[in-house]
């Protein structure tokens, strides 16, 4: 992992981070910044540390709704824990807050506090616990995606296999950390803030990403083709 050239590589065209950030700033449009991610990480498991260009339109759209729908897959047992867990308590829910909303708030208090009580907290608990994991493994699928297409994402041994290193390990430490930095330091800028942090964010945290990720295993496995086929011939 080079992690000056991941830190560097967002500044080192301003033309194509600009178009990035404007890109991020509409709902929808912004898949195009999710596709180009995709791209950047696959330049970078190839060995090119440049910024890709910003053309294959159809191809960074496709990515981006493609890079969407894994997350979506990655947190969907999070999501139904979560809404196993707060399902049956929504109607008091619903009252408590519709209590608050009246003179009698105090009302509200106790109805919060039996709500809290029982299944629901351990539920929230586990849902908190699955996000994390989530989290954690998805930019892994990302990175397999990138390299071998949307059903390399799936592959749970390759994607566990890449993310269950220290590589991995300290690029996705690193890529959090930095990403909430930025968040936090452009999150009272109008408009353009998330944007230029997600977009700055995601090209130096694939980038450290795919740095970490290494296809060993199918050369592994091409070479033991070839060594086989070459024996068969003899």
């Amino acid at each position: 992992m080079d992690y000056e050239t991941a830190f560097k590589k967002p500044f080192t065209d301003m033309k194509k981070l600009l178009i990035g950030v404007l890109l991020g700033i509409v709902p929808i449009i912004n898949f195009f910044v999710s596709g180009y991610i995709v791209k950047t990480a696959k330049k970078t498991i190839d060995k090119d540390s440049s910024l890709p260009e910003w053309h294959e339109w159809g191809d960074l759209f496709v990515n981006g709704i493609l890079y969407t729908v894994i997350g979506f897959i990655f947190m969907l047992p999070a999501l139904v824990v979560g809404l196993i867990s707060v399902w049956p308590v929504l109607p008091s829910m619903m009252s408590a807050y519709m209590a608050q909303l009246t003179p009698d708030a105090a009302v509200a208090m106790p109805r919060i506090s039996e709500m809290m009580a029982g299944g629901m907290v351990g539920g929230l608990a586990i849902t908190a616990i699955l996000v994390l994991i989530a989290a954690y493994i998805l930019p892994s699928a990302i990175v397999h995606f990138a390299n071998n297409g949307f059903g390399a994402a799936f592959k749970l041994g390759n994607v566990f296999r890449t993310a269950f290193t220290g590589r991995y390990f300290l690029a996705w430490l690193i890529f959090a950390v930095y990403s909430s930095v930025l968040s936090g330091l452009l999150s009272r800028v109008p408009y353009v803030g998330s944007p230029v942090a997600t977009f700055i964010a995601g090209i130096t945290g694939f980038t450290l990403l795919a740095g970490a990720f290494s296809p060993a295993e199918p050369v592994k496995k091409a070479v033991k083709k070839a060594v086989v086929k070459k024996k068969k011939k003899k």
